[in-house]
């Protein structure tokens, strides 16, 4: 707040930003949009069917907070689809849609390189929640099957706490891995 993200940027990125991809509608993944100077000036990558989340409190999970949360400024939203490989700078990004957390909630997987950004699909020792309204448990496990299919030493980086391995994971969280 206060401007303190744009100074982060500033300092470190020369205010310069390639783009956002933003995991999921949740209100705490995006949030910070609304402190940028100007968040239309790049690329904010995002599954389409978590869109109505950004304006949407019930939709992006505020709406028990005193003050829900929606976006409050203009974007360059770029929607984005299973599989698709998004080149932004010099890194290639491939799109993995897991929608059960949210309809679009996606990972991305930063080619040529370890990293996979789960966002709240995937976390160490659990799963994003799939008991809310906007949620679609029945795609649980395809979603998971998908990310398990990846190799194991692919260091996951979750939304939320510690990161992990997917090979630890796939040992943490086996029931997912069964039929």
């Amino acid at each position: 707040k206060n401007g303190a993200l744009n100074r982060y940027l500033n300092k470190h990125h020369q205010g310069k930003i390639l783009g956002v991809f933003l995991t999921h509608g949740h209100f705490d993944h995006f949030l910070g949009l609304n402190e940028m100077t100007d968040p239309s000036s790049f690329p904010t990558f995002l599954c389409q069917e978590d869109e109505p989340c950004l304006e949407d409190p019930k939709k992006n999970a505020s709406f028990f907070l005193a003050t829900p949360w929606k976006l409050e400024k203009k974007i360059s939203s770029y929607f984005l689809e299973d599989e698709d490989e998004i080149k932004i700078g010099t890194y290639r990004i491939k799109i993995i849609h897991t929608p059960f957390h949210t309809k679009g909630s996606c990972c991305f997987l930063l080619l040529g390189s370890p990293l996979l950004f789960t966002g709240d699909t995937l976390f160490r020792m659990g799963v994003g929640r799939d008991d809310l309204p906007w949620a679609e448990p029945r795609q649980k496990e395809n979603s998971l099957r998908k990310l398990f299919a990846l190799p194991d030493g692919l260091k996951i980086l979750p939304g939320h706490g510690p990161s992990s391995t997917l090979g630890a994971e796939r040992k943490n969280l086996p029931s997912y891995l069964a039929g």
